[in-house]
């Protein structure tokens, strides 16, 4: 059976009907007193992590990235940057607790909050970093801590467990990506490699699958200033069958199509990762799994 799954539409409308409205999953936001809104979406709330309070602004901005990222590698749809609709809201507030006898403390308490603004729950964690962390941290060093804490945070939350299911189709190719803004084929490979990967799913550019990944960039000038962005990517089986089409659209400032679409990239994946999922398991749901062995 054909399916069709266009994010934001088609597949926003099956998972929320007789729930209210339909979400808005690209409900623009403000980043940096920036006119960017990052092409994001998912049919989950998802988590935004907002800075964390206590140390400096920037390094609270960094901890939150950095815990955004430790998010996203065990399964939840996660971001520092951008939010929809249902999005879940974490704050936190951190502090140095100082001890006679051994090293300080890194005490945070987060708050989690929903997008009608009711609080979901307050939990602390208590980590200890190096003694640099507190005078000369680097990324490196936020990264350890919130790796330290993510996997509390993340049982906590799980904001999104239908990505959880490991696909037991292990190997889809991609197609080239035609007419790439800048280096946006490149890091959009592997970008999306890394997150399936995460789902025990290997993407190539050559060999052989039964499953085929084309990803459509289609770009439309909107003013001097600014683009419109859609993201098609296309499932297809033996090179013909349809499955479905996850797709993304936004505004993002002219000047960010033609910079290294690194960090982008891996938003951009990371919001799609969901909706491919659902696509490959629908798939492999219609797989035989007993197959009889030929007599000899």
């Amino acid at each position: 059976m054909r399916l069709h799954l266009t994010l934001g539409v088609i597949l926003l409308y099956f998972f929320f009907v007789g729930c209210g409205s339909i979400p808005q999953p690209f409900q623009k936001t403000t980043l940096n007193k920036s006119k960017l809104t990052l092409p994001i979406v998912s049919s989950s709330a998802g988590v935004v992590i907002k800075g964390i309070r206590g140390p400096i602004g920037w390094v609270g901005d960094a901890f939150a990235k950095a815990m955004a990222e430790s998010l996203r590698k065990r399964g939840i749809i996660a971001s520092s940057k951008w939010s929809n609709r249902l999005a879940l809201s974490l704050t936190a507030n951190g502090y140095q607790q100082l001890h006679i006898d051994r090293a300080p403390e890194l005490v945070v308490s987060w708050l989690l909050v929903n997008s009608n603004g009711d609080i979901k729950g307050i939990k602390e964690t208590r980590s200890t970093p190096p003694d640099e962390f507190w005078n000369q941290p680097s990324n490196k060093m936020f990264e350890t801590v919130a790796d330290t804490n993510a996997d509390q945070i993340a049982d906590w939350i799980n904001p999104s467990p239908l990505i959880s299911q490991k696909s037991s189709n292990s190997t889809i190719r991609m197609l080239d990506i035609k007419n790439a803004p800048g280096d946006s084929a490149l890091y959009l490979f592997k970008a999306t490699k890394a997150v399936l990967s995460n789902q025990g799913i290997q993407l190539v550019k050559n060999g052989k699958s039964d499953l085929t990944l084309k990803l459509i960039i289609k770009t439309r000038a909107i003013d001097s200033e600014n683009h419109n962005i859609r993201l098609d990517w296309i499932l297809k089986v033996n090179k013909s069958r349809e499955l479905g089409t996850v797709s993304q659209e936004n505004v993002i400032e002219n000047q960010l199509l033609i910079q290294t679409w690194d960090s982008l990239a891996k938003d951009i994946a990371t919001g799609a990762v969901e909706g491919l999922m659902q696509l490959i398991n629908q798939y492999n749901s219609t797989l035989s799994v007993d197959v009889p062995h030929r007599m000899q």
